[in-house]
């Protein structure tokens, strides 16, 4: 089978679709991964095939003014009105220079054809079509619940404010539509780069060309995210899609006498790839907070969320580290609330702090929270020394917690969600050979 995998965002966002990736290749198939151009080398170091496409998007997280918007996405609608005009300026600066380079570029990674199509939520109303032109099967591969309506999990695309029983309302939500201006560049990309010929729905992500339902990857654990009841049978559930720790990585033994000193192993306190409004504020009161907590603690800088210059005696400044690797011998996890991280430190079984940046991380932090294994998620914006030494407190004396976390990692140990994963597409690829051949657009 060759799949043709689309991604984007940072690298935490990234990092799940290669690890599906490199599961595809490790059962006998190929897999191609079409991400922003500064992860080819990522991709290279686990042997997947890489396709680039341009870095602006990524780059444009970095911005000052953007994050600011991020850091308050969580917000009601009838308070963000300053924040929504800086995101149209944004979105009006960037898009229309940046989205046709993209469009064009997701297209030129399919010239050698595939037997599926595997996509993240990202652009999800452009993937689809590709797979209409190649005339095989795509399927929604998201870390996230509410991109299938259900009652459990409303819609996280729309007002927070819908009612938690109102089906409708959340179908609307997830349905989002297109501003017009992408709306026209999709549609002539449709028809002057595919030869695809206008449809109604051609947007529709949610089904195929022929109007039956498109299938749905779901890369959580049912242990973290219950299957909701109204989710329909082409929704699997297959577990968080971790990627295996570099061959050739090892610790340095600077890092290795770090961990091993003292009565206690360290905090870990790192907030990955996104950065916030001030990285240097945010270094000095990560220190305060762990002064006024007295734990040791090991700082990881990510893409630079966190600037600490000269960090005192009990804390340890590293660049990048494996999660899987250090969250075994560390006390807890302070983090952002990403996936990959927060999957990691449940595998790990220890207590977590988790420190959003925006309402994706908002909806995770408080889960985690509802699982027992976090204390209130703390927000960047609302991110203060006493804030956080109380939450780091909590999380390492509260008995429950501590309980919850252990419970967890052994219900989520052996899931091998990547795995799982390959078994669905592999099922989904023969479904598609066996169907009657559906009417395509040519």
């Amino acid at each position: 089978m060759k799949a043709l995998i689309y991604s984007h965002g940072t690298r935490g966002d990234l990092q799940p679709y290669l690890a599906l990736a490199y599961a595809l290749n490790r059962a006998g198939h190929t897999a191609t991964l079409v991400g922003p151009q500064m992860y080819a080398s990522f991709a290279a170091a686990y042997g997947v095939r890489f396709e680039p496409l341009t870095d602006e998007g990524v780059k444009t997280l970095s911005r000052p003014d953007f994050r600011r918007i991020l850091l308050n996405s969580d917000r009601p609608e009838s308070e963000i009105g300053e924040y929504r005009k800086a995101r149209e300026k944004i979105f009006n600066e960037v898009m229309p220079r940046t989205y046709p380079v993209m469009l064009q570029q997701l297209w030129d990674a399919a010239r050698d054809g595939a037997d599926i199509v595997i996509h993240s939520h990202h652009s999800r109303q452009v993937m689809h079509q590709i797979a209409e032109k190649l005339g095989v099967p795509h399927v929604l591969a998201t870390l996230y619940p509410h991109f299938v309506a259900s009652r459990r999990y409303p819609s996280q695309m729309g007002t927070f404010d819908a009612r938690p029983d109102n089906l409708e309302q959340h179908q609307r939500a997830a349905r989002q539509p297109l501003k017009p201006l992408l709306v026209d560049l999709i549609s002539t990309w449709r028809e002057k780069t595919l030869g695809l010929p206008p449809r109604e729905g051609f947007l529709d992500f949610r089904h195929r060309a022929d109007g039956s339902p498109a299938p749905v990857l779901h890369g959580f654990s049912p242990h973290v995210l219950e299957t909701a009841p109204d989710w329909p049978a082409w929704v699997h559930t297959t577990g968080f899609w971790s990627l295996p720790r570099q061959a050739d990585w090892q610790p340095s033994p600077k890092l290795l006498r770090f961990l091993e000193d003292g009565d206690q192993p360290p905090v870990f306190i790192g907030f990955g790839s996104l950065l916030g409004v001030d990285p240097e504020a945010t270094g000095q009161l990560v220190i305060e907070a762990v002064r006024r907590t007295g734990v040791r603690a090991l700082i990881v800088t990510g893409w630079g969320g966190i600037s600490v210059a000269d960090p005192p005696k009990q804390v340890r400044i590293e660049s990048d580290v494996p999660y899987d690797w250090l969250f075994p011998r560390v006390r807890a996890a302070v983090h952002a609330g990403g996936p990959g991280t927060h999957n990691t430190a449940l595998e790990a079984g220890i207590p977590q702090v988790s420190c959003p940046f925006h309402k994706d991380q908002v909806m995770w932090g408080n889960h985690l929270h509802d699982l027992g294994v976090a204390p209130p998620p703390v927000k960047q914006r609302d991110l203060t020394a006493d804030a956080l030494a109380a939450a780091v407190h909590t999380a390492l004396t509260d008995a429950d917690i501590a309980r919850n976390a252990d419970r967890l990692a052994r219900k989520v140990a052996g899931e091998n969600g990547a795995e799982n994963a390959v078994r669905v597409l592999e099922e989904i690829q023969r479904e598609s050979h066996s169907a009657p051949e559906p009417t395509r657009s040519s």
